[in-house]
């Protein structure tokens, strides 16, 4: 890192130094973690006419928002008025404006987006970001309100019925999650997220086991290596008694992410089949890495 810093900072003042040559020696030093470096070359950059301000505009908000400089981070987001950086830039700012003053505060400026002419998937992704805010602040009702409130709007958006129904699922209305679920899949026959979702859920609520099967496999021949998928079709399978091939499935998908969640269900099935050293060891590993999961801090607990 120290030699190509020195060969970076050659460069940038010489007759070869341009914008992009200004904006690497940033984010090296951004690398370095030398934000003072970094914010005297990211303006540079600017200065130097780079194509894409916006990008550095961000950059910057967050070399102020690391100093903890809540009107500075905003000074440079608000310089982001139209183009590709536009949407990231107000969602960060949202972000800025929850974690510096209030989610409320933060939902208010969202809802001014509210007044441009926005594509639908650029509506859902603010949406997204404003039940994201509520949720980070354990307000899982108001953000159900404001999905609820949403409905017309976005009802021919699988995705928004399936963020709807994951909501309404963690709220306790499975009902309302199969019907979402459903319609998401009615909108988007190869919606292997929502069939996978719809399956797990039967699953781990031991209801409509064969029905669940069905819904994974579909799941699985849409994306054979998605991890999440291969951990519900071993789920199923453990929930059916099938132990073996409820192995196979679950340490495939451990194999490819080393998810907390994964690895409970790879240390109750181990546990199941008499192998209670090689659990305790699975989610040992997983407790050091993420000690304050619920699904691994619940099944641990169970097996204590």
């Amino acid at each position: 890192y120290d030699e190509a810093k020195k060969q970076f900072l050659k460069l940038v003042n010489s007759s070869l130094a341009s914008s992009e040559i200004s904006l690497t020696v940033a984010l090296l030093a951004i690398e370095l973690g030398d934000n003072i470096l970094a914010e005297k070359y990211f303006i540079q950059s600017l200065e130097r006419n780079y194509p894409k301000p916006g990008q550095i505009h961000i950059y910057l908000s967050g070399i102020y928002d690391d100093r903890g400089d809540f009107e500075e981070t905003l000074t440079w987001l608000k310089k982001i008025t139209s183009g590709e950086y536009f949407l990231d830039s107000r969602i960060l700012m949202a972000e800025y404006i929850a974690k510096y003053d209030s989610i409320d505060s933060a939902i208010e400026m969202l809802n001014t987006l509210k007044n441009r002419n926005l594509l639908p998937n650029e509506k859902l992704i603010i949406l997204r970001n404003k039940t994201s805010l509520l949720l980070s602040g354990d307000r899982s009702q108001d953000a159900f309100d404001l999905m609820k409130l949403e409905e017309e709007e976005f009802k021919n958006t699988p995705e928004f019925k399936f963020d709807y129904a994951i909501l309404s699922e963690k709220m306790g209305n499975t009902l309302l999650m199969e019907q979402l679920l459903l319609e998401a899949i009615k909108l988007k026959p190869d919606y292997s997220t929502a069939y996978n979702a719809l399956g797990y859920s039967y699953a781990d609520r031991g209801i409509k086991l064969q029905e669940a099967k069905r819904y994974i496999e579909i799941a699985l021949s849409f994306e054979p290596n998605n991890h999440y998928i291969l951990d519900s079709m071993g789920w199923i399978h453990f929930k059916l008694g099938n132990l073996e091939i409820a192995s196979k499935f679950i340490t495939k998908a451990f194999a490819i992410n080393k998810d907390p969640e994964i690895a409970a269900h790879l240390g109750e099935i181990l546990w199941a089949q008499g192998k209670k050293e090689e659990a305790r060891e699975v989610w040992g590993n997983s407790l050091n890495r993420h000690p304050s999961n619920t699904v691994l801090l619940e099944t641990t607990n169970r097996f204590r």
